[in-house]
């Protein structure tokens, strides 16, 4: 690949076939990037580092205390790949910053050398791209799709977020762990894009390590926004020693939203296909204690089965602590159960019924009554004292703090850089698989493994979650039957999981019900999503067994009109139904109708989706339309608490549901429906 490289006093410019880039020769940091027949989308503010790195604690971040400095700068090629390498110190830290520059994409990962003396502990690192803009301020937008970001955010907005300071609702409707965004890439895709809407122009980031998890964030400035990436890298560095960090990418992309992620989904890597079963599933997940055993259960499956269920997953048999997540003893079976016959009649009649029966694996921790703490106290994260970490990981890196990494009721979390805990784990899942005739597994796993400081070079102390997903495509490798679903929503779980199950749009179905976002703005987030990777992966559900947790209003609004409502949101937007035990009792009207419908229209859960279809809805209206060769279906639901009136220009047949009142009266070049309060509608046509 050819190139020019020219030096000015303050900075260096590398100018390629595609791209010209510029670093400071101050801090070192990218501080200017442009296609050839484009603009320039960096640099538009002050001077900051480009990487941060904490020593000590999780708080103890280097530039906070002294200033990034460049030191030197080199070019090299290998194998026409043409990478610049910009050398930076940071405190008693040499941090190589390393830029792979290809034809669309700028693939970047870092080296942090020790040159102190004296050993030290590294508690994440921040990948900065500064003062980013696309174009004219007033026109451009942000985007970060699969997290809690109201999509379409004007620049305005974005620049007034603070890594110090909780978002507002402008910007994140609903906030998780403090924070906007999801862990990437094991609970959301991580990307990050600004564009500008007269321009087609498309500034993308994303962060995709295998090893450990990046919560994103933005540092907004007064007409720019730095997209930044803290990386849950926990480790000991010794002196002299590197330890590689990465990779984050960034293209400029000369298309506009949402069309430019398709440089995104080109290089993500899904190994593991969609499972061919799930878009046609509809899944049952429920907790064999809440039926009275595995009997109870049974008694039950012709009823399920008339909804059209076809799957279900058990939450865990085993002894458990006061959460079902929460380890016990892997083998011994809890008495509320049943016993060993019990459930293997249970799982019998349910393939008599035509069912696959998936177990859940827990994978974080377990109860503190656990006879494992005596046994084999080994098996445990410890902090850096040597004390055992319990519940939230204090001492760790912001993405080793996120909800989705606590553990509830006091739970101890294991080590999974243990390789003895890892072979007892899973000789006692495949002894599941074997003994019960399981079809597949639910894997309930955090987004990072919570930090062991136990020394065990060359392994960091983040080393677990990478380690985890081993261990989980080893006993893939030996049943490559099994179907893995994950809890995790990040396409980090597509390296052993046929699908996931959809958190970040829970989420924001639930603030979709608070009004918190509007109709239109929940179909511009799904558009988005639907471009990230492919909706067969993805599993949508109203609630779950954590929900009474990290999210208990959506266990409030079970039965109500809201909730029909968003059943048939979630049903016509292509999310595979996933029912928690109970629901199918609190609805005997909207929700069997919607799952019969399901059930025996391919067009739902194969079509195209048109979002907002009817263009005279009001905003308060919801219109979906799927179509499947020469069928087509149109979802209506109105959200609004008074009847609500749509003029409809073109042909609309029956309502399949015929559940809400529906007025039609023609008027001029169409006819205007009046819809009922929360009402849900199915239209041929």
């Amino acid at each position: 690949m050819s190139y020019e490289l020219s030096e000015q006093a303050d900075h260096i410019i590398l100018r390629t076939n595609e791209y010209t880039l510029g670093w400071s020769t101050d801090s070192g940091a990218l501080i200017h990037l442009q296609r050839h027949d484009s603009l320039n989308v960096l640099g538009h503010g002050p001077p900051i580092a480009g990487v941060d790195v904490a020593l000590g604690g999780p708080a103890n971040w280097i530039t906070s205390r002294t200033f990034a400095r460049y030191l030197w700068h080199r070019v090299s090629v290998n194998d026409d790949r043409l990478v610049m390498t910009i050398i930076v110190g940071l405190g008693p830290l040499k941090i190589f910053d390393h830029y792979q520059i290809g034809c669309e994409t700028i693939k970047r990962w870092i080296e942090i050398e020790n040159v102190s003396g004296d050993d030290l502990r590294l508690y994440g690192v921040r990948l900065v791209v500064p003062h980013a803009r696309v174009g004219e301020p007033n026109h451009c937008l942000f985007e970060a799709p699969g997290n809690s970001v109201r999509p379409r955010a004007p620049l305005a907005i974005a620049a007034t977020q603070d890594r110090t300071i909780l978002p507002r609702r402008f910007f994140a409707p609903g906030l998780r762990g403090g924070s906007a965004f999801e862990p990437a890439p094991t609970q959301g895709a991580g990307v990050m894009a600004l564009w500008n809407d007269e321009l087609p122009l498309t500034l993308l980031c994303w962060y995709a390590g295998d090893d450990e998890a990046a919560l994103p964030y933005v540092q907004g400035g007064h007409e720019a926004v730095s997209l930044a990436y803290e990386v849950a890298v926990a480790s000991w560095l010794r002196s002299d020693q590197r330890s590689a960090v990465g990779p984050q990418h960034i293209a400029l992309v000369a298309q506009p939203w949402p069309a430019a992620l398709a440089v995104y989904r080109a290089r993500i890597s899904l190994p593991q296909p969609p499972a061919a079963w799930l878009r046609d599933a509809i899944l049952y997940i429920t907790d064999l204690r809440q039926h009275g055993g595995a009997a109870g259960l049974a008694e039950q499956l012709p009823e399920l089965k008339a909804l059209g269920i076809d799957t279900l997953c058990i939450l865990p048999w085993h002894t458990v602590g006061e959460r079902p997540h929460l380890i016990g003893d892997l083998e011994r079976i809890d008495p509320a159960c049943g016993d060993n016959a019990a459930i293997c009649q249970l799982i019998e009649m349910a393939h008599h019924h035509g069912m696959r029966v998936l177990l859940d694996i827990a994978m974080q921790g377990c109860a503190p009554d656990s006879r494992y703490l005596s046994e084999h106290p080994e098996w445990f994260v410890r902090d850096d004292t040597g004390a055992f970490v319990i519940n939230v990981p204090t001492d760790a890196p912001a993405a080793a703090r996120h909800p989705g990494v606590s553990l509830p009721a006091n739970g101890y979390h294991f080590d999974w850089t243990r390789t003895d805990w890892r072979l007892y784990w899973q000789q006692w899942v495949i002894a599941q698989i074997d003994r019960f005739a399981l079809d597949g597994l639910r894997i309930i796993a955090p987004y990072q493994a919570a930090p062991a400081w136990i020394r065990r070079p060359p392994l960091r102390a983040s080393s677990g979650t990478a380690l985890m997903v081993q261990a989980l495509r080893e006993i893939i490798a030996v049943r490559p039957y099994l179907s893995l679903l994950c809890t995790l929503s990040g396409p980090h779980s597509a390296h052993f999981a046929g699908g996931w199950f959809d958190y970040p749009s829970h989420h924001m179905l639930i603030h979709l019900s608070m009004r918190r976002i509007t109709p239109a703005e929940w179909c511009a987030y799904q558009t988005d999503y639907a471009e990230l990777y492919p909706a067969a992966y993805r599993i949508g559900f109203l609630e779950m067994h954590d929900t009474a947790d990290c999210n208990p209003l959506a266990d409030g609004l079970r039965g109500s009109r809201l909730v029909q409502a968003l059943w048939t949101v979630m049903l016509f937007s292509g999310l595979t139904p996933a029912i928690w035990n109970g629901q199918e009792h609190a609805d005997h009207t909207v929700l069997p109708r919607l799952l019969a419908l399901w059930r025996h229209e391919p067009v739902l859960r194969h079509g195209t989706v048109t979002y907002q279809a009817l263009a005279t809805a009001p905003v308060e209206v919801l219109t979906i339309r799927r179509t499947l060769g020469e069928r087509i279906l149109t979802g209506v639901v109105n959200f609004n608490a008074l009847p609500s009136h749509v003029l409809i220009t073109e042909p609309l047949g029956n309502d399949l549901l015929g559940i809400f009142p529906c007025s039609r009266e023609r008027r001029g070049v169409g006819e205007v429906v009046q819809l009922a309060p929360f009402g849900v509608y199915c239209f041929e046509g």
